[in-house]
């Protein structure tokens, strides 16, 4: 810990004049450890950012309601997590994670007096898990994951790490992730599976939905999910073939990034946009926030985006819940967990950019599509346990307090 303190004073000296300059108000206070919530005696929940607040969602949701009289506060990385955060619910506090240095650490603790610190994922930051040894506060890890790059990383530093991780808690999001955890060190771990399975979406009349968004009840939908770069143009290159072999195909893509709309309305310069509320043409355009949900739980089929190159992929839960069959790519490293159990279950089909126009005739022709969409639907409800189990398991820890 010496030396990793030493470090984080050096870099902290270096970079107080860019904090001071580009960090301001409120942010800046709680990345220097005041301004915090006005609370004691919390539930401390940390989420680096958007993806796993929305992950653990239902689960703050549902310690909330078991806990009514508990005093919660949420820290995140980013800006984004904290705007989402902010939103769970009125009597739950947010605040920026301050710098990981020794003294603003302490101040922290001093100041919220944490009962209970649940980690998110995979943030482990040294000095916050030195001050929850030293006060003896218990440390739980939900939906905890550790990637490939990371496992190396914690694998080669585990006597760094060993004397500050062997109380933790860890609720792994699978096997794979548990048994990463155990090598490196941590001894209470179990696979409690993916919290992102207990997402409740909401419900949308079908028929009702098509007839609002400007569909038909006839049209076969086909929405790409979070498109990144080069999909769009992955899409142009099999839209005609597709679109004679398939009646009354549409097109919606739903970009990851609203800024690349421009470029994408160049890929297909017919397209219509729905932010400017066009009866959607052959290829629909939607260039709003917040939407996805509604058109996966109208498609006859959802391509998840960012994984035909290589972006990680994005979260294809959404487009299972609503029992759309599903097709992603090989490059889903960010999101294999979920894949995996998709997958298990024969709920998703693995494509590649040679093999797309192939797996999306398939769904619209034969009965492949609507067994994919169901197997999808019953992965979804075999694995809301892990709520249960992620619940039971902060139970245990609260009663031994």
């Amino acid at each position: 810990m010496f030396f990793y303190n030493l470090l984080i004073a050096i870099l902290f000296c270096i970079a107080y004049p860019f904090i001071y300059i580009f960090l301001k108000g409120k942010e800046r206070q709680q990345r220097l450890g005041n301004n915090l919530p006005q609370e004691k005696d919390v539930i401390w929940i940390h989420a680096a950012s958007v993806g796993e607040v929305n992950a653990v969602r239902p689960f703050i949701n549902e310690l909330a309601a078991e806990f009514p009289h508990e005093k919660i506060v949420i820290s995140t990385l980013s800006k984004t997590g904290q705007n989402v955060a902010a939103k769970i619910s009125e009597k739950i506090k947010t605040f920026f994670f301050p710098i990981d240095s020794y003294y603003i650490m302490r101040k922290v603790f001093r100041k919220l007096q944490p009962k209970l610190i649940i980690i998110v994922e995979t943030e482990l930051w040294p000095n916050l898990l030195f001050q929850a040894k030293k006060k003896q506060i218990p440390v739980e890890i939900i939906n905890a994951r550790i990637s490939d790059n990371s496992f190396n990383k914690y694998n080669r530093s585990k006597i760094f790490w060993r004397n500050l991780i062997s109380n933790i808690v860890v609720n792994a999001k699978s096997e794979i992730d548990a048994e990463r955890f155990r090598q490196i060190g941590f001894k209470n771990v179990i696979n409690a599976h993916n919290l992102k399975f207990c997402s409740k979406l909401p419900h949308f009349d079908i028929t009702e939905t098509r007839k609002e968004l400007g569909f038909n009840e006839n049209d076969n939908i086909l929405v790409w999910g979070s498109s990144r770069p080069g999909e769009e143009q992955l899409l142009q290159t099999i839209r005609e073939n597709l679109t004679t072999n398939i009646q009354n195909l549409k097109f919606v893509i739903v970009p990851r990034h609203l800024s690349r709309v421009d470029e994408i309305k160049k890929i297909f310069p017919d397209c219509s946009l729905s932010s400017e509320r066009q009866l959607p043409g052959k290829v629909h355009i939607v260039d709003e926030m917040g939407v996805l949900t509604k058109y996966y739980a109208i498609a006859n089929l959802a391509i998840i985006g960012g994984s035909f190159f290589d972006f990680g992929g994005h979260n294809p839960l959404e487009a299972a819940y609503y029992g759309i069959p599903t097709i992603i790519g090989n490059y889903h490293h960010s999101c294999r967990d979920s894949v995996e159990i998709l997958a298990k279950h024969n709920g998703i089909k693995i494509s590649t950019e040679t093999d797309l126009y192939d797996d999306i005739i398939k769904n619209f022709k034969t009965d492949f599509g609507k067994e994919l969409g169901e197997n999808g639907r019953k992965a979804i409800e075999q694995n809301l346990e892990s709520m249960k189990i992620n619940i039971s398991r902060t139970k245990e820890i609260l009663s031994d307090l």
